[in-house]
């Protein structure tokens, strides 16, 4: 369908970003209703059949054509450094250029969320039944009643495509020597990731698992490759309702519902263009308030990544990638990451006591503060590569549960101007606390003689630019600080910047706009331990549901 003929339809609904959330949503909407008029805008182009992004060895991910390529502005508590911020620009979102780990989280994070919203269809149990919908579970045996065997987002794991490592078995003692347990099936996707789980993927035999393509979209109409400068919101009778959107070449297309599905860093961005904000910078932009609205952009979060590398005793012993082990030829192999397991751990409370009490300003309560329960503060990822010739492994720190919290804000009234962004990384106690600890964690399992991957196989950390040490038991706290202000990333999981219970209500729509919600990472309250694809096909899938049951009954 041509512009113009898409600017003079009224559709039933118009989805402001094409990726994973508008994938989801609008398909189920077309399978409960043929007859409804869909539209989907996005930015960038459709990329489901290029061969550059949908197999493990693709070249054209994090960094390429289908990447806003953000940056971050100066982070105060990393030396002031700008961190890189991937965010997916096609049809499918962050599902273009993601790793593709199927990492659910905890049950407590999604139950925190449903009693944080007074809601249980947000609780644990409450999105359960979607999770289950939206996934191929790759075994019928392991957990049966936390999985989905029909949906359609393949799981697969290392044993489902048999390609279980040289080290794996070095790798599971050696996270058993130090306390972190083998989950039951080895399945960290059933609420409790605590312990040791094997690496799950949603990949079919390799082969990157788009959600524009297994959420087919042959029946939406789909306008790519452009731009939407703002949701139209028009006053009448003291209350503003959205009518639909403008193009940034200035086009009208008018729409009975708008959603904003364009992810926790454009959906803040283009609402704030709206003119529904916090009224002092939509001020400062030039724009008209039409809500003054304080939370939108407040909130931000995002997971922290930070990467070293560690040394191998013998190299052509043939552990890693790129030794020339034959094994890694067969194609499985290539079929996912060099990883056997993520370990999932808490961190000691004595000093995460002191951390909440520096940042809260007095002593918690241990039977009631919430990040004093059993948590999943951090993820560890073993990784068998790290060097073309085969003679590094890598370890990954993801930090799950930052408390740190930063914003998304204009730079200008102008759509092509990139926002502000600032994850505000490492900026609380207890994100720093947390960090520290999950890493000495990992020195324990590389580099002492308390594992035998360390005693038989590690010869040490290789150390960053700009450091005269290396990583070690003897490490100073002051050096693994300084290690990752240094090194600290994104995991490319922002969140919380249209935040359910501020922004937006239960059902997803915003409050005090009527004809209008958001449907994306952007809406969730709390920092969720999650790898945020599995809790986004999941509020997707129930989004889609409340918004279609929410229409008159005439209109089903």
């Amino acid at each position: 369908m041509d512009l113009p003929k898409i600017s003079n339809t009224t559709w039933d609904y118009i989805f402001v970003g094409g990726g994973l959330s508008a994938s989801v949503v609008s398909h189920r909407l077309h399978e409960f209703n043929h007859q409804l008029k869909i539209l989907i805008v996005e930015a960038g182009p459709d990329a489901n059949n290029r061969t550059d992004i949908v197999w493990p060895n693709a070249t054209n991910l994090i960094g390429g054509e289908f990447d806003w390529k953000y940056d971050s502005v100066k982070q105060s508590q990393l030396d002031g450094r700008i961190v890189n911020l991937p965010n997916g620009r096609a049809l499918g979102g962050g599902t273009v250029i993601n790793t593709s780990g199927w990492v659910r989280g905890d049950r407590y994070d999604y139950d925190l969320w449903g009693t944080t919203v007074g809601d249980r269809r947000w609780s644990y149990d409450g999105l359960l039944p979607f999770m289950k919908k939206s996934e191929t579970f790759w075994s019928n045996n392991i957990n049966p009643d936390q999985h989905g065997f029909d949906g359609p987002a393949v799981v697969q794991s290392v044993t489902s495509t048999k390609r279980e490592f040289p080290l794996r078995e070095y790798a599971l003692r050696s996270w058993a020597e130090l306390g972190v347990d083998a989950l039951p099936g080895l399945d960290a996707n059933a609420g409790n990731p605590l312990g040791l789980g094997e690496l799950q993927e949603n990949k079919n035999r390799g082969r990157r698992e788009i959600a524009s393509v297994i959420y087919p979209l042959e029946n939406i109409t789909v306008l790519a490759d452009t731009v939407v400068e703002k949701v139209l919101i028009k006053s009448e009778a003291g209350r503003l309702s959205a009518t639909g959107i403008k193009l940034a070449d200035g086009t009208e297309i008018r729409g009975r519902e708008t959603i904003l599905s364009a992810g926790a860093i454009g959906s803040p961005q283009i609402l704030m263009l709206s003119g529904v904000g916090p009224a002092d910078e939509l001020r400062k932009a030039g724009i008209r308030v039409l809500l003054d609205q304080p939370e939108v952009g407040r909130n931000l979060c995002d997971h922290g990544l930070f990467m070293h590398a560690w040394k191998l005793k013998d190299p052509p012993a043939g552990w890693a990638l790129g030794s020339g082990n034959p094994l890694f030829n067969q194609e499985q192999y290539g079929w996912g990451g060099p990883v056997d397991f993520l370990a999932t751990t808490d961190i000691p409370k004595e000093g995460l006591v002191a951390a909440i009490a520096e940042d809260e300003g007095r002593a918690p309560d241990p039977k009631t503060h919430k990040l004093l329960a059993k948590r999943a503060f951090a993820e560890h990822v073993f990784m068998y590569a790290g060097a073309p010739d085969g003679s590094l492994v890598t370890l990954g720190l993801v930090t799950m549960l930052p408390t740190s919290r930063g914003s998304v804000k204009l730079a200008s009234a102008n759509i092509s101007d990139a926002p502000l962004i600032d994850p505000n990384f490492l900026g609380t106690a207890v994100d720093r606390y947390a960090a520290r600890e999950a890493l000495k964690l990992q020195v324990k399992f590389a580099g002492s003689d308390l594992t035998a991957i360390s005693r038989d196989i590690i010869d040490g950390e290789v150390g960053a630019p700009g450091f005269d040490q290396v990583l070690s038991m003897d490490s100073t706290d002051d050096y693994i600080d300084a290690r990752l202000r240094a090194g600290i990333g994104s995991s490319y999981h922002p969140m919380g910047t249209l935040a359910m219970g501020k922004v937006v209500d239960t059902d997803l729509k915003a409050k005090g706009v009527d004809n209008l919600r958001v449907v994306d990472t952007s809406v969730f309250p709390i920092a969720l331990t999650a790898h945020l694809q599995v809790p986004t096909y999941a509020m997707a899938e129930q989004a889609a549901e409340i918004i279609y049951t929410s229409r008159p009954k005439a209109a089903q």
